[in-house]
């Protein structure tokens, strides 16, 4: 299985500040055992306000490029047996072109505009803007430099306006890599962070592959643990008939990173972590065959994002 979406980076990243690996071994554990083979490992950002809030006294002034570069070393220390690509989650903190190349160069591969809130580059889904020209020049670097581009968390004027370009730079030749990494269907479940049919649909000519996330806020207003599994292989289900088997991958966005190191309410996990390659191998067995659960665990994200060093 290859997780779309994990913040492992800022879980290094933290870990290194409080001086304290021990929920790092947890997960190195988890790794050894679970079948998972490969990660987006994620380092997200949150507008200045919510990071203090958050962090408390690990808070400092951000500098993006030196976080990156002690949680990837950290990567490489802790989980070398496991394929990778190093993603970074809401782009407020990246001051020009200049440091997103000097990422690239740090092993930056997949890149997520913006997160819930409004930055230089574009909006969340807490805004209506779309697409700032800032923003539309910086997508043109990350395709050319050939890193994929994450549409999860743009609000709907930011997302068309992003899809929009990326149709754009694809008739001109660009190789365009596109993922939705941790958003479910918004007309079977209307949270603000799934994505309606039509949005799905746009996306069909640039063959993407979508995170049908196992986060429960985001599948169902359900409270119990079948119910939400049902809702879950729905959404990827709904997905593999609108765009096909191949445009149908998984993620978890686990968060209970949040608990153990912030104390943060424990929100519904539907898997736990240390046995979700099973668990969502079991559910899917049921209604896919072994050739297309391949394809949803695996086959659709390598080709993706693994298929090639760029």
């Amino acid at each position: 299985m290859i997780d779309l979406h994990y913040d492992l980076l800022s879980i290094l990243y933290y870990c290194y500040k409080k001086d304290d690996f021990s929920y790092i071994e947890t997960i190195r554990k988890y790794y050894q055992t679970n079948g998972i083979r490969g990660v987006v490992a994620n380092l997200y950002f949150m507008n200045e306000d919510e990071m203090k809030e958050e962090l408390g006294d690990l808070f400092e002034p951000i500098d993006v490029v030196e976080m990156f570069r002690i949680a990837t070393g950290l990567f490489r220390k802790y989980f070398s047996n496991l394929d990778v690509v190093y993603s970074i989650e809401g782009c407020d903190y990246i001051n020009d072109l200049s440091q997103l190349e000097e990422l690239y160069q740090l092993g930056l591969r997949n890149i997520l505009l913006v997160w819930n809130n409004k930055n230089k580059y574009g909006s969340g889904n807490r805004s209506s803007n779309g697409l700032s020209e800032e923003g539309r020049d910086f997508l043109r670097k990350v395709i050319e430099l050939g890193i994929s581009v994450d549409l999860s968390h743009m609000n709907p004027n930011t997302f068309s306006d992003a899809v929009s370009l990326l149709k754009e730079e694809k008739e001109n030749g660009r190789d365009t890599r596109v993922v939705v990494s941790h958003s479910n269907c918004y007309d079977l479940y209307s949270h603000p962070r799934n994505l309606t049919d039509e949005q799905l649909l746009s996306l069909k000519e640039l063959n993407p592959v979508i995170g049908l996330v196992s986060y429960g806020p985001f599948v169902s207003s359900s409270e119990n643990l079948k119910e939400l599994k049902e809702s879950y292989v729905k959404h990827i289900l709904h997905v593999k008939d609108l765009l096909g088997i191949d445009s149908v991958g998984v993620s978890t966005d686990d968060m209970k990173f949040g608990t153990v190191l912030f104390g943060a309410a424990d929100d519904i996990q539907l898997f736990n972590y240390s046995s979700v390659y099973d668990e969502v191998k079991v559910l899917l067995s049921k209604v896919l065959s072994k050739e297309d659960i391949n394809k949803v665990l695996y086959e659709n994200s390598y080709n993706q994002l693994f298929r090639k060093e760029v």
